[in-house]
């Protein structure tokens, strides 16, 4: 789906970018580099449950799984093309405007989402899944 990218930050601190890795005093993790942020949330989700169920038409949101897994669903509301993806820790999905998006707990997963653009809530459009 074109509105939709999925990217694993390379596991690594030898690099410019986005990147993460782990060393004895812990995980550090540069989730944005060079990205404008004018929205910065973060959530918990645990299994059985969601989070998500809308799309914004002048929004376009990145979210960076901490940790844990989660199902994606996302459907194109131009289209109608639907896609299912499985993120976790040290993933990056990024999901354009009239894209919308669910999350479903796998795993208790936390999650940091970030915009260029500020939230606005006459923006978010409630879909049905």
């Amino acid at each position: 789906m074109d509105k939709v990218r999925i990217e694993k930050l390379p596991e690594t601190k030898d690099i410019e970018g986005a990147k993460r890795w782990t060393e004895e005093k812990g995980e550090f993790a540069q989730i944005a580099y060079g990205e404008t942020i004018r929205h910065l949330a973060f959530f918990e989700l645990k299994p059985g449950f969601s989070r998500g169920g809308h799309y914004h038409a002048q929004k376009d949101e990145t979210f960076y799984v901490l940790s844990g897994k989660m199902r994606g669903v996302c459907i194109d509301v131009d289209t109608h093309e639907r896609a299912e993806y499985v993120v976790e820790k040290g993933d990056k999905i990024h999901i354009d405007t009239r894209c919308a998006h669910v999350f479903y707990g796998l795993e208790d997963a936390l999650v940091v989402e970030y915009s260029p653009q500020a939230y606005d809530k006459e923006d978010s459009f409630k879909v049905e899944f």
